[in-house]
């Protein structure tokens, strides 16, 4: 028996804890079967050997989130803690020792100042954002009054405002002298901008795109950095390069200064010395700044510019010489810009594969096009070959048009995504972009010549959230299916997740109620999740609405009055989707008020009558009904057309949300009542069950005909009448049959929205219509998954119609992973993988035997190790079907497990591997 997959606030070896009470978390493997933990021990040290903290031997299975209990813990702190587990067969494990360390806790402890250059460069004389604001709230004041104004888009009010100036980055620099090489040096840093050290000449790993995106006036992360490897004993130089990122620059449709106008750091660097001794270098009035380097400009949506001509060495080495850089503003201290900063314990942002270009295509309009084969998000690396001066674009799109043209919606705009090199003429230069990052598969080059495919590389960044979940089967479109989803899920949680990787890169929350569960699969997320439930929790309105985008888009003009149901429901559904992974009531109990507030806004929104309605006895029920204000409904509903023949997220949305919302008004009520029982405030509870079910009856009683169908007659209001139990159980066979008739009717396609398709195969199952659900989930037409597949798609699309039968393409993103909530289905219903329990301490395996494939493998690495499990239809001799099937598969040390057999019994299963051969040839529909 060994201990394995140690962590720490579920990342192993953080640098910057602020849970003052940690949880720690492991693993057990063993070769020996049917293997539970019986007991544990954990003991934690500072790193003078002084022991703070001795469990003393609890006798539990607990393995997850067990939380510290021991003596206060201290800013800047250093530990290390061991564990030992004891299993029901009297063997024992000890681990080695790991570390923690803790980040600076009270605002109190930050010695630093933020620095800004002392001469920042002119901006637009006043920020468009207020201008902005009152356009549209005298537009909603003149709709309340009763006028008729003149509508805005929030587009169209962007385009009466100028842009702030794309500015270059700018430089902060310190050169310091050291008596000896520390024992150990860490560095806490966060910027207004986006961040890269660099000491001594040599880059700091895991700054990319730092500090990431956050509401930055309401909480603004830090990051911890071992930099002892990188000091050196006498001169030692430091270099900062800041640039616009999302506190500056021209996020979404927005124009410039979302958060401010001027870049600014804080750097404190911690320093133990031989003796014990402990001293500090703080961002202060020794630094100096600069704006002439190299990088003429960095925005995240149109792209960077490096005139290489301009490269005047790195001022990060001691040597460099910075006679012309100047001093820098040290701003007054204030504390509530001390009191918002959190440390990241998130994995950082990375580059997690490179690509080699596929090949060099020369278009029908005769461009140069580099094709990396997948969709991605990230940015290149560059060979470049040319003369001094000469200038060399690189447009980055998602797909090419119907003639094989490179395509780009956004060619032009803000977000044009095209980075500009200008050579220096030397040998052996490199582009390589680090302050901005792309959707794309194709870059379009302009300038330079003789291009090769070896001279170009795709560097695809996400978060690095380990990757749990695998899935493979016979049907290789099933299998491209899966990659798609996989890419557009890590091109899509990039510090936060988001909607698409192009032309908004936002945090739209409605996505994440979509894909959450499926996300869970493939990776481990539960740092990631925690912290942007944080930014929800900061983000929420005082009046309880939860925004659509989080952090909140401020130049989303409209979005920023009121939340949506479905997509404010992220604070209900995600929290509850990570107890469920790992049983750890922490996250439920840290936003159970931000649930109330949400759930209660809900209520408020819903017991508002139309306009001209009055009250009455016979209309208690619109109390108790979405049918005022707007709400994203079943968000792109494939058959609701716009003018251009593609689909139409907000004619989907005023179509259905009367319908969806309700439904979900009720789901909600039942969910947080769900949270609370498990947090023990049973009494309560019952009021908000007793509140879904009047939802319920009002659904029913006017949402429905008497002859027990919806009056609107659309796939996702049947799909959540049916997953939310909208209706009497009588009705319900009645429902079921209604819409597998729709889906028939639509030639086996989904006409589902953003709300609805998570649950469409799961529904048809649960009522019996397997056999339906597997042709959907194979349709080949649009709309339709594999669909997608056949037409060259490498990631999930934003509308099931983005590329028509006819070829046309439509103006939306090629990677976003809403859609790709089937994968949910793919681990649960075809390979057959379930978590049976909380926290995955009871599995189910049932694999979908009935479903038409030969074979089906693949695993989940749950919070108590690896599930796999393959399944196989054997061939008899002269390879025809029907020689049985067999299954095999491991079941993780301290869980119990169960196999679902082809004739539906059940087989127990204790940890350890498995092998089963059954020799039925006729399997049997499983309800």
């Amino acid at each position: 028996m060994k201990i394995a997959n140690i962590t720490c606030e579920r990342v192993h070896t953080p640098l910057a804890v602020t849970n003052r009470h940690p949880r720690f978390s492991w693993e057990i493997t063993s070769d020996e079967k049917d293997v539970l933990q019986s007991a544990y021990h954990i003991i934690v040290k500072d790193h003078t050997g002084a022991l703070v903290w001795d469990s003393g031997k609890a006798q539990s299975r607990e393995t997850v989130d067990i939380m510290y209990a021991g003596a206060p813990l201290v800013s800047s702190g250093r530990y290390v803690y061991q564990i030992t587990v004891w299993d029901n067969h009297g063997n024992e494990a000890v681990s080695e020792e790991e570390r923690f360390e803790t980040a600076l806790l009270d605002s109190a402890d930050w010695k630093a100042q933020w620095i800004e250059p002392l001469d920042p460069l002119p901006q637009l004389a006043e920020n468009p954002l207020p201008k902005a604001q009152a356009i549209w709230g005298e537009c909603m004041a003149a709709m309340m009054r009763g006028e008729q104004p003149k509508y805005y888009l929030d587009s169209d009010i962007w385009a009466l405002f100028e842009a702030e100036p794309y500015d270059p980055p700018v430089r902060f620099r310190r050169t310091f002298t050291l008596g000896e090489k520390p024992e150990y040096a860490k560095i806490y840093m966060t910027a207004h901008g986006i961040y890269s050290l660099s000491v001594n000449g040599r880059k700091v790993p895991g700054t990319l795109l730092a500090p990431g995106f956050t509401a930055y006036e309401k909480r603004l992360k830090y990051q911890a950095y071992d930099v002892t490897e990188f000091l050196q004993a006498g001169e030692n130089a430091l270099c900062v390069t800041v640039a616009d990122g999302w506190y500056k620059g021209k996020i979404a449709l927005g124009k410039g200064c979302e958060y401010g106008e001027v870049p600014g750091l804080l750097m404190q660097m911690e320093l133990w010395g031989s003796g014990g001794t402990k001293s500090e270098l703080c961002s202060d009035g020794n630094f100096t700044c600069s704006y002439e380097g190299p990088v003429r400009y960095a925005d995240l949506f149109r792209g960077e510019c490096v005139d290489a001509r301009r490269d005047d060495g790195d001022p990060s080495e001691a040597a460099y010489v910075a006679d012309n850089w100047k001093p820098v503003n040290v701003l007054e201290r204030k504390e509530e810009d001390y009191g918002i900063l959190t440390a990241q314990t998130a994995p950082a942002i990375e580059v997690y594969e490179e690509v080699p270009a596929r090949e060099i295509l020369t278009t029908p309009n005769g461009e140069t096009v580099v094709d990396f084969g997948q969709n991605m998000a990230g940015t290149i690396r560059v060979e470049i070959r040319a003369e001094a001066g000469e200038e060399i674009s690189f447009e980055h799109g998602e797909v090419l048009d119907s003639d094989g043209n490179f395509t780009y919606a956004f060619s032009d705009t803000a977000h044009e995504q095209k980075d500009v090199y200008i050579s220096a003429g030397e040998s052996g230069e490199v582009f390589e972009p680090e302050f901005t990052y792309h959707g794309f598969r194709y870059v379009c080059v302009t300038g330079g010549k003789d291009w090769r495919p070896e001279q170009f590389t795709a560097k695809a960044i996400s978060s690095a959230n380990p990757v749990t979940g695998s899935f493979r089967c016979s049907d290789e479109k099933l299998n491209q299916l899966q990659d798609n989803i996989y890419w557009s899920q890590r091109s899509n949680t990039v510090g936060i997740p988001t909607d698409c990787p192009t032309r908004e890169k936002a945090g739209w929350t409605g996505d994440v109620v979509t894909y959450g569960e499926t996300a869970l699969y493939n990776q481990e997320m539960t740092a990631f999740f925690e912290d942007w439930l944080e930014s929800i929790r900061r983000e929420q309105k005082e009046n309880g609405h939860v925004m659509n985008t989080v952090p909140l888009i401020k130049n989303y003009i409209q979005q920023t009055y009121a939340g949506s149901l479905g997509w404010g429901d992220v604070i209900l559904t995600l929290p509850m989707q990570l107890y469920r992974l790992s049983g750890d009531k922490n996250v439920l109990a840290a936003c159970r008020d931000a649930m109330e507030k949400w759930v209660n806004a809900m209520h408020i929104a819903a017991d508002e009558l139309p306009q001209g309605m009055e009250e009455s006895p016979e209309n208690e029920n619109q109390h108790y009904l979405i049918n005022t204000g707007f709400h994203f409904g079943d968000w792109l509903v494939p058959s609701v057309k716009n003018e251009a023949g593609f689909s139409d997220g907000p004619a989907s949305s005023f179509l259905t949300m009367n319908v969806v919302d309700t439904a979900l008004l009720a789901a909600d009520a039942d969910l947080f009542a769900e949270t609370l029982e498990i947090l023990g405030e049973t009494e309560k509870a019952e009021d908000y069950k007793a509140y879904a079910q009047r939802v319920r009856k009002a659904f029913c009683e006017e949402l429905c005909t008497e002859d027990g169908k919806l009056k609107q007659e659309m796939q996702g209001s049947y799909i959540l009448a049916l997953k939310y139990h909208m209706v009497p159980e009588e009705m319900e066979k009645g429902f079921a049959a209604r819409l597998a008739e729709m889906i028939v009717e639509n030639d086996y396609k989904p006409d589902a929205g953003f709300m609805s398709v998570p649950f469409i195969l799961d529904v048809l199952c649960n009522y019996g219509y397997r056999d339906l659900a597997w042709k959907v989930l194979n349709q080949k037409n649009c709309p339709g998954w594999i669909y997608e597949v056949e037409h060259g798609a490498t990631t999930m699309w934003e509308n099931w119609d983005a590329v028509r039968p006819d070829g046309a393409v439509d103006k939306c993103s090629f990677n976003h992973y809403a859609f790709g909530c089937v994968g949910n289905f793919l681990y649960r219903r075809v390979l057959g993988i379930q978590n049976a329990g909380i926290g995955y301490d009871h599995i189910c395996l049932e694999p979908g035997y009935d479903f038409d494939l030969d074979w089906a493998e693949g695993s989940y690495h749950s919070v108590h190790g690896e599930i796999s499990l393959r399944w196989e239809k054997m061939k008899n001799a002269d390879g025809s079907d029907g020689a049985g099937i067999k299954v095999s598969g491991w079941i993780p040390a301290n869980t119990e497990g169960e196999l679902v057999l082809p004739d539906g019994s059940r087989q127990k299963l204790g940890s350890g591997g498995f092998e089963l051969f059954t020799e039925e040839s006729k399997i049997p529909m499983q309800a």
